[in-house]
């Protein structure tokens, strides 16, 4: 077995997972991530219009209410992207893990779109600020996914590249064990530094939707289940992504409560 044909086959398939997905691009961490603020006017509607309301809609009630345009939009959030669920971590080859990611982002992405008619409404808050937590929550469910995506669970190799790497690794080869070693060191740094990009992509709005409804909810001192589980997750993100990312997240937000910028400070969101 030659050095360089391992060497080859092993890396022939590592550089599908080296690259970071075309969409969607991962916020800086110096920088706030490309989200809409919560400026009192709606943006211009994405091209995903939220579905029309069933039986969640009280009859008596008009399609348009945004009620009933909410109960609609909640319906369409699949059972794999729903927080209120157990929450499974991706599973599979690097190929199947990044389509299983793309394909809840792309999802989350159409989601979020569509809550952000309701989200950016003055009226009625109560409404607004469960339309912001719920675009929040999506962004959460795809990063827990993320984070629990970790061998054995995600397979880095093929049953060839395994197969080969094992020979190698049992050849008695000083020079063959040295780069199976290497080739493992390099294929486990190249799926972390492309989970990493993956993460990035969901943590900007995740925090930054967090952090905007519970601004309005202690605005105009609104409480609800949602609010406080929103509190919870955003304290628990807090914890893992340090305060040097949440300040990055959250720029650009603005307090409604007196009108001024909003600045991260560890615990602002401890109590309601």
């Amino acid at each position: 077995m030659r050095r360089s044909f391992l060497l080859a086959a092993i890396t022939t398939a590592a550089t599908a997972c080296a690259s970071p997905p075309p969409e969607p691009r991962a916020p800086q961490v110096r920088a706030a991530p490309q989200v809409l603020t919560n400026a009192p006017a709606a943006p211009a509607p994405g091209p995903e219009a939220p579905e029309a309301p069933d039986a969640a809609c009280a009859p008596d009630k008009a399609e348009d209410e945004p009620a009933c345009v909410y109960a609609a939009i909640v319906k369409r959030i699949p059972r794999r992207l729903d927080i209120e669920r157990a929450i499974e971590p991706y599973a599979g080859n690097i190929m199947e893990v990044k389509k299983a990611y793309d394909d809840d982002f792309a999802a989350a992405s159409t989601l979020n779109r569509a809550f952000e008619q309701l989200a950016a409404r003055k009226e009625p808050r109560v409404l607004s600020i469960h339309a912001r937590i719920k675009q929040a929550a999506l962004h959460d469910v795809v990063r827990q996914r993320l984070a629990g995506a970790e061998p054995p669970r995600v397979k880095l190799y093929t049953n060839k590249e395994e197969e080969l790497l094992g020979k190698a690794e049992a050849s008695g080869n000083p020079n063959l064990v040295a780069t199976s070693q290497e080739l493992r060191r390099r294929r486990e740094e190249m799926y972390q530094s492309a989970r990493e990009t993956w993460l990035l992509a969901v943590e900007g709005p995740l925090v930054r939707h967090y952090a905007d409804a519970l601004l309005q909810a202690r605005a105009w001192a609104l409480e609800t289940p949602e609010t406080i589980h929103a509190r919870a997750r955003f304290r628990h993100v807090c914890e893992l992504l340090g305060d040097a990312k949440i300040k990055a997240f959250t720029e650009g937000l603005v307090d409604p409560a007196n009108g001024k910028p909003f600045v991260y400070t560890e615990g602002v969101f401890d109590g309601p």
